[in-house]
């Protein structure tokens, strides 16, 4: 029913007529793993406590060069893995990002249930590690008195202000106190950004209240007016079952006197005992506009042909109200396009036999997700969908993708457009489940838009056990994406193969030299210690210098050339499209058709002596899916995106 199961069936049938190997039907409720956490082997004796931290790494890889810096450590893997969470911020006004985690240490007060942060103020360059916050209440008869797992945090940076010293670091965790099962607490916090030796923090913890089951939360995020959020379905498990009880936990933050203070609410969504997979919480650049978003089945309002998919809660007012559900529809009639065209016809005719109608195929979204919100007050969500029944859904290679779902009219109409076509949904390096981790960011304005998630691409891989970072730039101005496609971020790297639970900061660093935009996406992820032993001191890693030019897919850039290109049509292309170019001289034109990974599927020139020409391009060897053609002329280019059916 929820994300939040104890346990769950998590079957693995395959019908009758195709493979079991390549379509394999799941589950769309998330296995929760994350509950039983606390009962995995405590610390290994073979932990590796380093003394001295490995060496930063630089490395240049197609033109990019990035260092990879060793940060802070924790004393196991725990707290980091599943779910994609807040634990990397940057804040491009203070040229600062900071990383959020436990601590290293055994089960007693002083190890590892401790929280600390590491903080660069110089764009990621240099850090101060370990920066201790929370400490426990004191010990307790397995793990310390409220115990701190799976930390959130944040920059609170005062409108206008860009001195780091004037700035505030704040945390938001789950706390062990044993009246929710295991879980049932809340700790949030804040200290100076660069008070750090001795650091000097505040310390609040919540406990159980009437209606306020606490588990684990999901959802965590810092306003650029300075404004703290956290948000947790409320999840009472007091019955050895996870049972949602109909209301949603939502606090907000302000910095008072030194130090944040929260104020909590129960907002009523959706019905009781429906499912929850995520949830997330973002908002505008105004701070005005902002969505509540979770994953969810919604049993007790059931959607046609759609299983687990966003349901946003909207404001308007910066919080101070909120819409009812809006339920952004994946499938049957009235369900999005582009989506339920995406998949061949061969391929559902395998899953689902001749005659299939698409407009009765069911979708899932799951398990994982994350939301922006653009400099227009748009939502952008991104996560993977599947092809599904009504009682399951098939998260395999083939069958499942990882999609861009946004509106432009915020929210009364939803566009989707596939990303990436997945290889793996989920793996298990060192027993612990790792999912995709969807992330969502932008710049400060909200002008370009970031989403990044982990993928498997090593042959011979049998499951998502060897994740590689990926990501991609999008123009939600000009409504296209960037240029170069698809980027691989580890690829070739010292640690290609073995980005453990790579995240991304929800805003990137960004810097307008009068051309193209240069943008330095901020990542981090963790390493094993001891190969294979999740109870193993961890490493974490911050990327710097990884960056993206963005000119975007570039309709509002044609001023820049003398040189008019058309949308390609017909589009959706079937067999073949055309494009016309019009200039205003003579010359040769270049036409290159790149698909979302960036490889170049096709390319031809013609010295055009008239002032218009046409090209008609034959797509019918190309796969379905989002391309990007570019004409150059001289030195000038101009992309536009295209798709094939």
């Amino acid at each position: 029913m929820k994300k939040l199961l104890l346990t769950v069936l998590a079957f693995a049938i395959g019908l009758t007529s195709f493979s079991q190997t390549r379509h394999v039907v799941r589950s769309t409720k998330a296995p929760n793993t994350e509950l039983l956490l606390e009962k995995a082997p405590q610390q290994s004796a073979r932990t590796i406590m380093a003394s001295e931290k490995p060496a930063p790494k630089t490395e240049t890889i197609n033109g990019v060069s990035a260092t990879y810096i060793p940060i802070g450590q924790a004393g196991n893997a725990y707290g980091f893995y599943f779910g994609p969470r807040t634990y990397l911020w940057a804040d491009n006004n203070l040229n600062s990002v900071v990383f959020t985690h436990r601590m290293t240490g055994g089960t007693e007060v002083e190890g590892n249930s401790r929280v600390s942060y590491d903080v660069s103020t110089d764009g990621g360059a240099t850090w101060e590690t370990n920066v201790q916050v929370y400490t426990p209440l004191g010990p307790g008869p397995q793990y310390p008195e409220a115990a701190g797992r799976y930390p959130q945090g944040g920059i609170i940076n005062p409108e206008g202000n860009t001195d780091p010293a004037n700035a505030h670091y704040a945390y938001f965790i789950a706390t062990i106190i044993n009246t929710n099962n295991i879980w049932g607490g809340y700790a949030y916090g804040s200290n100076v950004l660069t008070e750090t030796d001795p650091s000097n923090p505040s310390q609040v913890n919540l406990g159980f209240e009437p209606g306020y089951y606490r588990t684990v939360p999901d959802a965590f995020t810092i306003t650029q007016q300075a404004v703290a959020w956290y948000l947790e379905p409320s999840v009472d498990l007091s019955s050895g079952s996870a049972e949602y009880t109909g209301d949603l936990i939502l606090g907000r933050g302000e910095m008072d006197g030194g130090v944040i203070v929260y104020e909590e609410e129960l907002i009523g969504f959706l019905a009781p005992l429906d499912g929850m997979n995520d949830s997330k919480i973002a908002f505008a650049p105004d701070g005005q506009t902002g969505y509540i978003l979770v994953m969810s089945d919604s049993e007790g309002d059931p959607q046609p042909y759609t299983n687990y998919h966003p349901i946003l809660l909207k404001t308007t007012d910066g919080g101070d109200s909120w819409s009812d559900p809006i339920h952004v529809l994946l499938g049957g009639e009235d369900g999005n396009e582009t989506l339920k065209n995406y998949w061949s016809d061969e391929i559902m005719e395998e899953l689902y036999g001749a005659g299939f109608n698409r407009d009765e195929i069911y979708y899932n979204m799951g398990y994982q997700c994350d939301i922006i919100v653009d400099g227009q007050g748009n939502p952008h969500i991104t996560g993977i969908i599947a092809l599904g029944t009504e009682e399951g859904w098939y998260p395999n290679e083939g069958t499942m993708a990882t999609w861009h779902v946004y509106s432009d009219d915020g929210g009364a109409t939803w566009a989707a457009d596939a990303l990436y076509d997945n290889i793996w949904l989920q793996g298990e390096p060192a027993g612990l489940v790792m999912y995709n981790r969807p992330y969502a960011a932008s710049t400060m304005d909200g002008h370009y838009l970031f989403f990044s998630w982990i993928d498997t691409d090593l042959e011979g891989a049998e499951a998502n056990t060897n994740p590689n970072i990926f990501v991609t730039g999008y123009d939600s101005e000009d409504n296209t994406y960037y240029e170069g496609g698809v980027q691989n971020v580890t690829a070739l790297s010292l640690y290609w193969f073995s980005a453990f639970y790579g995240s991304m900061s929800q805003y990137v660093f960004s810097e307008d030299n009068g051309g193209p935009w240069d943008i330095e996406i901020p990542f981090v992820f963790t390493e094993y210690t001891v190969p294979g032993d999740p109870a193993a001191e961890m490493n974490f890693y911050y990327i710097k210098g990884f960056t993206i030019p963005m000119l975007v897919g570039i309709d509002s850039h044609e001023g820049l050339a003398n040189f008019v290109v058309s949308q390609n049509s017909p589009n959706p292309a079937v067999n073949s499209t055309s494009i016309l170019v019009t200039t205003e001289t003579s010359g040769v034109i270049n036409l290159r058709v790149n698909n979302i990974l960036g490889q170049v599927v096709h390319q031809e020139s013609v010295d055009n002596s008239a002032l218009a020409h046409t090209f008609n391009v034959n797509v019918s060897n190309l796969e379905s899916g989002i391309y990007f053609y570019t004409i150059e002329i001289g030195k000038s280019s101009i992309t536009k995106k295209m798709l094939v059916k």
